[in-house]
């Protein structure tokens, strides 16, 4: 079975490879925008902009073209480890029952299986990156349009408007487009593209060991801080097949009960749940009722109120990405030649508030989701300077 916390951190190695081409990609973006000079001229604006942004698709297509083998490389790594794990214990269950599960190495139905998932995971994701150049075109020259304009209208100096464009790419630049027009940074994309790919193949692998075994019980795991729909199954057992009472025991359908096999269900979009084979004869259930009402408790007090885990992890998600937010912005106004004073005094602030939350609530503070590829010991040091000169 993938644990929470594995599922939680599977994407990382890939998140972080593609951190680094967006931030790759931003920082173009933002030079570009920073040599906007003072051009005034309507025709002369209309040359410079369509020149930029034809050299701004090259380059990302460039980017894009740099990381590309090392993105396929970790994918099929996280993969293959995944599937291992995946049908470990489960295999251990079976041997213990006396029966004999083929090495996963040599299975063909499952190697078919895992093939498959990487092979669905792995377009999916060069479908989206390939909407990336235009996307990312798109935003300079609209964002490079209102500086313009801002300036070209006596509304803002050159300096703000080139701040306020190069900020909010910053803030919003998104990398992928999907079919129905929503658009998601390169990050949030690979993230839900690798959970989400990794968990379904990893239960598709344990599905058909079910049946190459002929088992049919199966328990769900657990975590603190679920989804309200998805808190209501977990932790459980079920029978797959149809509900069944077996030894006086009720054991509600699997697929039906936790929605498995659907976007929204068990396994499904940035679901972290899993399942693991069971024996009704011999398996007591990992938790409790008690157990699972008080992952659910509102026990964490925080500014007067009490919360869940789950509410207050997505509190420190926001408080998380201000400061991410707030990285990005330093670096995209160095590449701009701007002055990083304001985007180091508002980076200050957001840790400061990240960690006295993380405090006050007992959370764990996690460095991976503040990471910003780019900004290293050099750039903490100069923007921690930077902001103690403006206390």
């Amino acid at each position: 079975m993938l644990t929470p916390d594995y599922l939680e951190n599977v994407p990382a190695a890939m998140m972080r490879l593609w951190q680094q081409v967006e931030e790759d990609i931003l920082q173009d973006v933002a030079r570009r925008i920073g040599k906007m000079g003072q051009i005034t001229a309507t025709a002369d604006w209309q040359l410079w902009r369509r020149e930029q942004t034809r050299l701004c698709n090259r380059e990302v297509l460039k980017i894009l073209a740099r990381y590309s083998g090392r993105s396929e490389a970790e994918l099929r790594r996280i993969f293959q480890e995944a599937a291992a794990l995946a049908l470990e214990d489960d295999d251990r269950l079976y041997t213990s029952a006396g029966l004999d599960p083929p090495d996963p190495n040599t299975d063909q139905a499952l190697l078919n299986l895992l093939n498959a998932g990487y092979e669905e995971t792995s377009g999916t994701w060069q479908n989206l990156t390939a909407t990336t150049a235009a996307t990312v075109s798109q935003q300079f020259t609209e964002a490079a349009d209102r500086a313009w304009l801002q300036v070209a209208s006596g509304a803002f100096d050159y300096q703000t408007a080139v701040r306020r464009a190069v900020n909010g790419l910053a803030a919003h630049m998104a990398g992928v487009t999907y079919p129905t027009g929503h658009r998601d940074t390169l990050e949030v994309a690979v993230r839900r593209a690798v959970l989400t790919g990794v968990n379904q193949t990893a239960g598709k692998l344990q599905i058909a060991r079910m049946e190459e075994m002929g088992w049919g019980f199966v328990e769900v795991s657990a975590h603190a801080g679920a989804r309200p729909d998805h808190a209501k199954w977990q932790g459980r057992q079920y029978h797959r097949g149809g509900a069944i009472t077996y030894n006086g025991k009720y054991y509600p359908d699997f697929e039906r009960s936790t929605g498995y096999g659907t976007g929204a269900g068990l396994c499904g979009w940035n679901c972290r749940h899993a399942f693991f084979a069971i024996d009704p004869d011999l398996s007591e259930p990992s938790w409790t009722e008690e157990d699972l009402a008080a992952l659910d408790a509102k026990n964490i007090a925080y500014k007067g109120k009490m919360y869940s885990r789950y509410e207050i992890s997505q509190k420190q998600r926001a408080l998380e990405r201000k400061v991410r937010a707030a990285k990005k912005s330093y670096l995209a106004e160095d590449a701009a030649g701007l002055d990083t004073t304001q985007s180091a005094v508002k980076l200050r602030q957001a840790r400061q508030n990240l960690s006295a939350f993380v405090r006050e609530t007992g959370s764990r503070n996690d460095s991976a989701r503040t990471f910003v590829a780019g900004f290293g010991r050099s750039e903490s040091g100069r923007a921690t300077a930077q902001a103690r000169r403006e206390v």
